[in-house]
């Protein structure tokens, strides 16, 4: 064992680190010494602890060390506090010195939540974050940003979360988000679509639809200006490999026109992983490889051939959207048949995420990269978000709250392993990587759009002129210095937050007016636990075809549960951090703040702006039958897929 001496620079406190230096692990469970933890931990310099009973000398403090089958780093603090003994803590950071190579789990463990504060009484303050001059461009160097997206992904189907059952499945996801910022309260679409489009441009999908993209639609408008569009403009080399569902009605929206100098993958939003239609720059390409196999590999060549020692080497965006473990549930052929599909859907896309983890260690650019990861949308039929209710294609926090973190090198060290409970959108992406990137994160309207009016609901408030700007914010300050946010009760980064046309977010407060538009989903919402909320045991995910669903009581289905009558709305109103389960309605409670929500999102829905608003001149012209015939030569390999419409070449 190594011990190190550290100043904390906090009064009269000195901590030996004693790193456990073990590169095997035991069998997975709970060790000896996590039995012994009590309470959910105190706070030094901001970094979470936890304290181990019954360990008062440096020797013992060690021994625990080497017991700990996390392997993880204990610390003891010589000063005696509380009982007058010193403390032996679980470090549960993990970083460079204290970790071994190959273990990445203990840290991960929060078996507990923490406790809640109660309900604030009528009226509460809504959380509101300071007006504040846009901030300066950030200051070289620059970093290399990697956005991944993991579509369908369920927010219990990792272990960064808690289930330590899929640990071995997403080891390397686990370690990154040990080594970043795990996000508590994340928040996208309920389905893919939506949630991909306002990442690309970071408008809510209350300015692009909550329609799903078929490949020949104008889901973007093309007057807007990508996030790959951005970087590209101040130096950046940008690439796109994955999944596409954004919609493709002009060869005008394909990657490559719309910031990207490179794509590989599918134009749809679903597809056979081992399919052959798939799009290589600008041009339908056929290649057998299992999906993940194939982005993974795309993704890795890039970053190997990269020469990171030349000082005017410019800098990298990766948009990674695995199609993993989005349906058809199909593993690598490599996995073995009696092992749980979905397990080794995660484990083909977890591997490749370590190796492109590895190599940018390797050639030295790991601490010049963030890396941004999210679920698309809740998980679904095999996937498990318990303990949140519902599922994709619902309203509820299991459709909506995503398995989320920020990681790489370039977060600041004393970040790297905590929680961050504040409300985020990945809307905010947008603006947060243009910060990093130093561009401007703004893209205005050139006529700004006239103000909604209530007692016309149908007016057009942006004609041909105008569109919604930029809906996300800069959360870098909140994701790095959460302390001064915490210190002033400012949980969100937006005031309110719209999540579909039926759900309003204000702080803690969610209300659910009803269930989805049946005309733009062919899924009926659930309206239960899958495993039951947080009062059940988590799901077994060793074996994810095992559903066992816990339907809600009558008095839960009172509320919120409108899908194709919607003739009488009863709305829910949730305190999603006491209860992220949503089983307790607080209307009766509350019943000013769920009229005033109520009317906040009828206002917010009047700001809606939908598909079909590119220019004619930007999308080209729009010939089907010459379209159909420049991609002929195409289409009988590719099973009839369609294709761009819209400004292909010699269509005039």
């Amino acid at each position: 064992m190594e011990t190190k001496k550290v100043a904390l620079g906090i009064v009269g406190i000195t901590i030996f680190l004693f790193g456990c230096v073990s590169s095997t692990r035991s069998d997975p469970g709970t060790s000896s010494c996590e039995m012994h933890l009590l309470g959910n931990g105190t706070s030094v310099r901001g970094d979470a602890y936890k304290r181990l009973a019954s360990v008062n000398t440096a020797s013992d403090c060690c021994a625990a060390c080497e017991a700990d089958r996390g392997c993880m780093a204990w610390v003891l603090e010589s000063q005696p506090v509380e009982d007058g003994l010193p403390r032996c803590l679980l470090k549960s950071i993990i970083g460079e010195p204290y970790t071994c190579n190959q273990c990445y789990g203990a840290a991960l463990r929060l078996s507990s939540p923490p406790s809640m504060a109660p309900t604030p009484a009528w009226p509460p303050t809504p959380p509101h974050v300071p007006a504040a001059p846009t901030p300066p461009p950030f200051a070289a160097p620059r970093p290399h940003v990697f956005v991944v997206i993991q579509d369908d992904l369920g927010h219990d189907d990792v272990a960064f979360n808690g289930n330590d059952v899929n640990l071995d499945v997403t080891g390397n996801i686990t370690r990154l988000a040990a080594e970043g910022i795990i996000l508590g309260r994340h928040y996208v679409h309920w389905h893919c679509s939506p949630t991909r489009r306002t990442f690309l441009t970071g408008r809510l999908p209350l300015h692009h639809s909550e329609m799903l993209s078929g490949v020949a639609t104008d889901d973007i408008d093309l007057r807007w200006t990508t996030i790959g569009q951005k970087l590209k403009s101040v130096g950046y080399k940008t690439y796109w490999f994955g999944k596409g569902h954004t919609g493709y009605l002009s060869v005008n929206h394909l990657p490559l026109q719309i910031g990207f100098d490179m794509f590989t993958g599918f134009l749809g939003g679903a597809e056979d992983h081992f399919s052959i239609n798939r799009f290589q720059g600008n041009f339908p390409y056929s290649d057998p490889s299992y999906s993940a196999d194939l982005y993974g590999r795309r993704a890795l060549e890039t970053v190997n051939v990269y020469n990171s020692s030349s000082a005017d080497a410019a800098p990298l965006f990766f948009y990674l959207p695995w199609q993993n473990v989005h349906e058809p549930y199909q593993a690598p052929k490599t996995w073995p048949s009696d092992q749980d599909v979905l397990r080794g859907m995660l484990h083909a896309s977890d591997q490749w995420m370590g190796l492109l983890r590895t190599s940018l260690h390797d050639k030295g650019m790991w601490n010049t990269t963030v890396l941004f990861y999210s679920a698309d949308n809740g998980g679904v039929n095999r996937g498990s978000n318990w303990p949140l209710r519902g599922e994709k294609h619902t309203n509820w926090e299991g459709g909506m709250r995503a398995a989320a973190f920020v990681s790489g090198g370039f977060i600041p060290p004393k970040l790297r392993g905590t929680r961050n409970k504040m409300v985020f959108h990945i809307a905010d992406w947008y603006t947060t990587i243009c910060h990093l990137a130093g561009v401007s994160g703004v893209d205005d309207p050139p006529v700004a759009p006239l103000p909604v009016d209530p007692s016309n609901p149908q007016k057009d408030i942006y004609g041909t002129n105008s569109f919604p700007a930029v809906d996300g914010v800069n959360i870098w300050p909140m994701l790095t210095e959460p302390t001064l946010y915490d210190s002033s009760n400012i949980t969100a980064a937006h005031t309110q937050l719209w999540l579909s046309a039926q759900v309003l977010l204000r702080g803690r407060y969610k209300i659910v007016v009803a269930q989805q538009e049946p005309s733009i989903t062919n899924n009926p919402p659930v309206y239960g636990w899958k495993c039951g909320g947080s009062d059940h045991a988590r799901c077994d995910t060793s074996n994810s075809s095992s559903e066992q669903w816990v339907d809600p009581t009558p008095a839960q289905s009172a509320c919120g549960c409108a899908f194709k009558d919607r003739s009488h709305l009863v709305p829910c109103l949730f305190d999603v951090v006491d209860d992220p389960s949503e089983y307790h309605d607080l209307s009766l409670q509350n019943e000013s703040l769920r009229a005033d929500m109520w009317r906040a999102l009828n206002l917010s829905n009047l700001e809606w702006y939908g598909p079909g608003h590119s220019p004619v001149d930007k999308l080209g012209p729009c010939d089907a039958n010459c379209s159909a015939a420049f991609w002929a030569p195409w289409a009988p390999r590719h099973d009839g897929q369609n294709y761009p419409i819209c400004g292909v070449p010699g269509c005039n």
